[in-house]
């Protein structure tokens, strides 16, 4: 079924990998909103043929379909933002985790289209019903972790949504029973986050007249269930899609790999060390869990 929600993926990878105000795909067209509606709706009309769903509604089919993808988006960013870290040496004076969150919305944040806005809505969202399924099932909250706590990481993408455009973003703010005094706050903030990125990303921007990197891409081995979502990925090049976009925005000092692999596990990641971005298939299988089990409420 994952394999499935990857039309709506290719649709919004595009207008996320941008790097700066030079991305060219952040003024969507009318054409760009239909095509977008239409791999939805395609997303989840597969889903809905599949034997774990066929007994939901066509609005619950819609639904994961668009948490799936939104929250996939957002952690791909998120990675991406640890790689340019390291890469282009760019210091990180607060925690690596909170920076690689707030590159990844500051990014979207800026893209300025109905798509980018929902893949943060839908990131924000992750986060709280992730946060509702610890609870339920009595999880532990590791507060040692390296990660924030996710209503502090779901707030946080609000916050600077909001911050960008009160008005525009008032429903989200809204659903996220987000207070009017710190929506005013967030206004400030977003200024100065932005500011901030604009300050430290604008050197390492490709200049038209720069070569761009080479960055391979790797489609691993996939086992178990997870082998035809791995045929689909690569059928549909998504890989390919993410190198092209990073390449041409970023002056890599680097060559480096995006893999996408069987990892036994749940998780996405780059080591510096190997220059490889990992992307885990089960990854997106368990976004599709969380939302079927635990993804009913709009609010935290």
């Amino acid at each position: 079924m994952k394999s499935r929600l990857l039309p709506y993926l290719l649709l919004v990878l595009p207008l996320a990998m941008m790097a700066g105000d030079r991305m060219a795909l952040s003024q969507t067209t009318q054409a760009d909103a239909k095509r977008f509606e239409a791999n939805v709706d395609a997303s989840a009309l597969a889903i809905g043929e599949h034997h774990n769903y066929a007994n939901k509604s066509a609005q619950f089919h819609r639904r994961l379909a668009e948490f799936v993808a939104g929250n996939m988006m957002f952690v791909v960013l998120h990675e991406m933002g640890h790689a340019v870290f390291s890469d282009m040496d760019i210091p990180v004076l607060a925690r690596e985790e909170d920076t690689a969150d707030s590159f990844a919305a500051t990014r979207l944040i800026k893209v300025g289209s109905g798509i980018s806005d929902r893949v943060l809505a839908e990131a924000a969202q992750g986060f709280f019903t992730s946060s509702r399924r610890d609870k339920k099932e009595g999880d532990q909250v590791p507060y040692y972790d390296e990660h924030g706590l996710d209503p502090v990481r779901a707030y946080r993408i609000v916050c600077l949504t909001v911050g960008s455009d009160k008005e525009r973003f008032k429903q989200l703010a809204d659903n996220t029973k987000l207070p009017a005094d710190q929506q005013d706050l967030c206004v400030e903030d977003y200024r100065k986050t932005v500011r901030a990125w604009d300050m430290v990303l604008t050197p390492h921007l490709r200049r038209p007249d720069q070569p761009k990197a080479r960055i391979d891409v790797v489609y691993a081995e996939a086992k178990g269930d997870l082998e035809i979502q791995a045929r689909s990925f690569q059928s549909i090049q998504l890989l390919e899609l993410i190198a092209e976009h990073a390449a041409d925005q970023f002056a890599w000092s680097a060559p480096f790999t995006i893999e996408m692999t069987t990892c036994g596990f749940i998780n996405a990641q780059w080591v510096a060390k190997t220059r490889k971005l990992t992307l885990c298939y089960e990854l997106a299988a368990d976004f599709a869990d969380l939302f079927d089990g635990y993804g009913t409420a709009d609010t935290p």
